[in-house]
């Protein structure tokens, strides 16, 4: 039976891989900034269906398919698995598997795009702001499954048949 992470390991990683997260949205930030400057001579008007869009495919969608990838491929890690020697070991690897995983991983926080963008567009209500807090309440439920449970699992590692192992 392989080790499985231990929880400050695992928590490690996942404040490494929260920085790199991060620096990606600043680069992303500056980046979006001198264009819309240059080509656009300011930002321009978006409505609640391009918001969703553009933060959708410019934020959730390029960070789940960096992480599948990363995941994937060896050393089967992002960036905080790699600085913490701990690898993503699949029981069927396929990417789609890695891609389930992330898309899971990552539900929470589009769930609180799509909250605070509609609250932004729309009367911010508490059924908004309720949406909003479901993502940060499901991202509470899967530290707390990979801290309580013996395997240290979450809903995506179980849909996609993976775990997070020492190397």
């Amino acid at each position: 039976m392989k080790k499985t992470a231990g929880n400050k390991t695992r928590l490690t990683a996942l404040m490494i891989d929260y920085i790199a997260i991060w620096i990606y949205l600043v680069l992303l930030f500056i980046t979006m900034t001198l264009l819309y400057m240059i080509l656009f001579d300011g930002i321009p008007e978006f409505n609640e269906g391009s918001s969703h869009l553009v933060s959708f495919f410019t934020t959730v969608l390029p960070v789940i398919i960096w992480f599948s990838v990363m995941e994937y491929r060896s050393p089967y890690g992002t960036i905080g698995k790699r600085k913490m020697n701990l690898k993503v070991e699949f029981k069927d690897h396929k990417y789609l598997h890695s891609l389930l995983r992330n898309a899971v991983k990552f539900l929470p926080w589009q769930i609180g795009h799509t909250g605070v963008i509609a609250a932004m567009y729309r009367d911010y209500s508490v059924s908004w702001f309720m949406l909003a807090n479901t993502g940060f309440l499901l991202l509470l439920i899967m530290i707390g499954m990979m801290l309580l449970r013996k395997d240290t699992r979450h809903w995506g590692d179980m849909l996609a048949g993976t775990q997070v192992i020492k190397t």
